[in-house]
């Protein structure tokens, strides 16, 4: 794990509604042929996956999952929403990019953040970088509490 501050990211994204799995990972898939017909999808592209809402508090067919690229320089929406992903500090998780390794990464976040300062109120954001995957691996970003003193 690693602590990262990461800025404000503006991303251009696609949303369903519905129980978090297969169609997250449909509209995933959608995404990225989107990117590569419209020229986007380039060495430096960095994807994120946004689980909206706590399954455990929402309904399975009100659950959102937004798929985005991370806009860098001139960048236009690319004819799709877009909107701004709050910056701050968050803990870095490097995972297998495998369904073995996301579904492990899930199952133990809630022991893996026990200790950590975690924002509640921000989403936990997946992240594909293109060298990452490229390497087998991706991240998730899990969003900490400011800092008052000291600590992590």
């Amino acid at each position: 794990m690693t602590i990262e501050k990461l800025e404000d990211m503006q991303i251009a994204y696609m949303r369903r509604t519905g129980g978090y799995g297969e169609g997250n990972r449909q509209l995933m898939e959608r995404f990225k042929r989107y990117l590569r017909a419209n020229g986007l999808f380039r060495a430096n592209t960095t994807i994120l996956g946004i689980a909206l809402d706590d399954p455990a508090r929402t309904p399975e067919d009100r659950q959102r999952y937004d798929v985005g690229v991370v806009l860098t320089g001139g960048e236009g929406p690319c004819g799709l929403p877009a909107r701004t992903i709050a910056g701050g500090r968050y803990a870095v998780f490097e995972v297998p990019h495998t369904e073995e390794g996301v579904s492990d990464f899930w199952r133990d976040l809630p022991r893996i953040a026990a200790q950590l300062p975690v924002d509640t109120t921000r989403p936990i954001l997946e992240r594909y970088a293109r060298q990452k995957l490229l390497a087998h691996l991706c991240e998730f970003c899990v969003p900490l509490l400011e800092r008052k003193h000291g600590g992590i």
